[in-house]
């Protein structure tokens, strides 16, 4: 592991390339279109003029397009190509999607490049750019709640079960949630550098909550429930608010101006998108939608609820018991995950010969480290109780991406599981939270191997056009 560790990026680079590499060979030997070509008939609609002879590049580039627009990946590229037409397009990310076409249409114009797939290429290429980059930001993250060499040691884990997200070759297609992940990690990464060791935070800290509202923001135009984020800030001022009815001070002040701004510019992440859609729909129309005149019109809620019947437990029906099964399993990680937060303590010490204080995986200068990690954990549970009652429940496979906390609980139990079964201390010698985490770590194990299993599994079906998706 010290070797690994000396040169993190480089070791996270060289696992995340394997991993890529693996996935894409799935893809592409993946048996064919199944039961849907609508990746095929759209090429053909696009151009039906360029064949093979245009170069190996062009065909290879063209296979990989083929094997990865799949889905609602074709929603996303279409619409990157030619803009929004039609209400239910709008269930698709607009952050993401206008990202592709920014892309695209700077490449047309500085390059000269001209594909039929340009769109395809572009979303696979960015998919792909921000899984990498939220790789090294969640690194960052889980060092910054857990310092200390211990702490690196969990810090490299998690990322790494972050590139082995059961989300597969979801995070490697034309699809928001890598682009997500990134930005919500990095939202994350800086609330957390926001705090400092003292009970008062410095004008710089603060200054770092509206970026994260900015990040958070951006991730919420690229998957809407990058708004959960927001419950952070929620929380924050509650605690401030709270603290200020014993004394206000400037400092205090300070922070609370940071973080409604911060919450300001998390929500603009899902008004915006609604705003331009509204225009679109509703005004200058001599007839206007049912949505356009509701109280708070927002055409993503009447898209889920008319378009793809999303509500409250309508999504439980005998003939979806078999997406329940495939979804319990992040469900329960999830949940278990967020629930560890709350006997989080940052001041535990061990004792014995071979497992001391000084490998004690929390940092004794990690005063937070509870406080954040149950922070984080708020969005991450509120998502798995929705996602059980009103979604599509599958989709929760590749949501979990974007949400740190299951991975760093994963991460802690092997470190700490490890270090207990390598000190060689009896049962009878453990301490309660020490036998826990004993119990756990086993579990732990199996989850990293249902995550790889899942993800090439999932990778195979996504590329032949199969379910689940």
């Amino acid at each position: 592991m010290s070797i690994f560790l000396d040169r993190p990026c480089a070791s996270l680079l060289a696992v995340f390339v394997s991993w890529k590499a693996f996935l894409l060979f799935l893809a592409v030997c993946s048996p064919g279109p199944a039961y849907d070509t609508s990746t095929t008939l759209l090429e053909l609609f696009r151009n039906t003029s360029e064949t093979d002879h245009d170069g190996s590049l062009r065909a290879a580039l063209g296979l990989v397009s083929d094997k990865l627009t799949r889905w609602d990946a074709i929603y996303f590229t279409e619409v990157a190509r030619r803009g929004y037409m039609f209400e239910q397009e709008w269930a698709f990310s607009f952050g993401f999607t206008s990202l592709i076409r920014a892309i695209a249409d700077a490449l047309q114009r500085a390059a000269a490049v001209n594909l039929s797939f340009l769109q395809d290429v572009v979303g696979i290429t960015i998919a792909h750019a921000a899984h990498g980059m939220s790789v090294w930001v969640l690194y960052s993250l889980a060092h910054a709640v857990f310092p200390g060499m211990q702490g690196r040691r969990l810090a490299f884990i998690a990322a790494c079960l972050h590139i082995f997200s059961p989300a597969g070759l979801f995070l490697s297609a034309p699809y928001g949630e890598s682009t997500h992940a990134l930005l919500s990690f990095t939202g994350s990464l800086l609330f957390v550098q926001s705090f400092g060791r003292s009970k008062t935070s410095t004008g710089l800290q603060d200054a770092l909550l509206p970026l994260s509202g900015v990040m958070y923001g951006l991730a919420t135009t690229v998957r809407s429930n990058g708004l959960l984020n927001g419950m952070l800030f929620f929380e924050e001022a509650i605690r401030l608010l709270y603290s200020m009815t014993g004394r206000v001070t400037f400092a205090k002040t300070r922070r609370l101006i940071a973080i409604g701004v911060a919450g300001v510019f998390t929500a603009l992440g899902f008004v915006t998108p609604q705003y331009i859609a509204y225009r679109q729909f509703c005004m200058n129309r001599t007839e206007s939608r049912l949505w356009c005149r509701r109280t708070l019109p927002s055409i993503y809620s009447f898209v889920q609820d008319h378009y793809w019947d999303n509500g409250l437990l309508r999504y439980w029906t005998l003939s979806n018991v078999p997406l329940f099964a495939l979804a319990c399993p992040m469900l329960a990680i999830m949940t278990y995950s967020a629930l560890w937060t709350l006997g989080v303590n940052p001041y535990r010490q061990n004792s014995g010969d071979a497992h001391d204080s000084s490998t004690a995986l929390v940092h004794p200068h990690a005063q937070l480290t509870g406080r954040l990690l149950r922070s984080l954990a708020a969005p991450q549970i509120t998502l798995a109780i929705l996602t059980f009652l009103k979604h599509h429940v599958q989709i929760i496979t590749r949501m979990s991406s974007g949400y740190p906390v299951w991975y760093f609980w994963i991460a802690y139990v092997l470190v700490e599981g490890h270090s207990l079964a390598s000190s060689g201390r009896a049962a009878v010698r453990l301490d309660k939270e020490e036998a826990s985490i004993t119990g756990q770590y086993k579990y732990a194990r199996m989850t990293v191997g249902y995550m790889i299993g899942y993800a090439a599994i999932q990778g195979a079906l996504f590329a032949s056009f199969l379910p689940p998706a």
